[in-house]
């Protein structure tokens, strides 16, 4: 078979994921804003996974949320909480509070499902699989933030579980753009197809009108 990012969000059943697009990590006055992160970076994302989002929603695409929640009792007293603490990272995402919750417009509808997660990967959810089986979503469509840590570590557990993973260029980035180029090679080396936002929005309208 012919291995490109067309033939997968066509011919396979697809799944749009948006990860990790929180206040904390995206939002002016967010967790990251204060500790000096370049967020605009992330917020210049919000428009361009928006309209996905609405495109997906138009050929009834699935669209799942994952979002990053940290509390008390997942944090641990281990290597994941003591290496945070030593290298100062943000405090960010906490239960309950403002910089948890979907950036701007990003919101789900009621009828779509949003997967928390307590560490980089969004299968560390068990749940999120087992929502993608029932649905019989075969391709993985990934945008979302950061590309070489929560999206890397996400596309990397679904190729590992038999999922097809495209990677939307121009719908994810890094904190650090030093690692933004790397980590797009090594996904398209090892783990999946790349494609833009405005190809994968024209697979779908293309497909989807020629369906209807």
């Amino acid at each position: 078979m012919s291995y490109d990012p067309k033939m997968l969000c066509t011919t396979q059943k697809q799944a749009l994921l948006v990860i990790d697009m929180q206040n904390d990590f995206v939002a002016d006055g967010g967790a990251f804003d204060q500790a000096g992160f370049d967020v605009a970076r992330y917020q210049a994302l919000e428009p361009v996974i928006y309209e996905m989002i609405d495109n997906a929603r138009q050929s009834k695409i699935p669209v799942v949320f994952i979002t990053m929640e940290h509390n008390e009792e997942n944090d641990g007293e281990a290597a994941w909480k003591q290496r945070r603490v030593a290298r100062n990272h943000p405090n960010s995402c906490r239960a309950g509070t403002w910089g948890v919750q979907p950036y701007g417009r990003l919101i789900p509808q009621e009828n779509e499902k949003r997967f928390q997660k307590h560490r980089y990967s969004a299968f560390v959810n068990d749940n999120l699989e087992i929502y993608l089986n029932e649905l019989q979503i075969e391709t993985l469509v990934l945008t979302g933030i950061n590309t070489n840590v929560c999206v890397e570590s996400t596309a990397r557990a679904a190729h590992e579980k038999d999922f097809h993973v495209v990677l939307v260029e121009g719908a994810t980035t890094c904190a650090y753009e030093d690692v933004y180029q790397a980590s797009i090679k090594n996904f398209a080396r090892h783990f999946g197809a790349i494609t833009t936002s405005e190809k994968w929005i024209g697979y779908v309208t293309d497909f989807y009108l020629e369906k209807s």
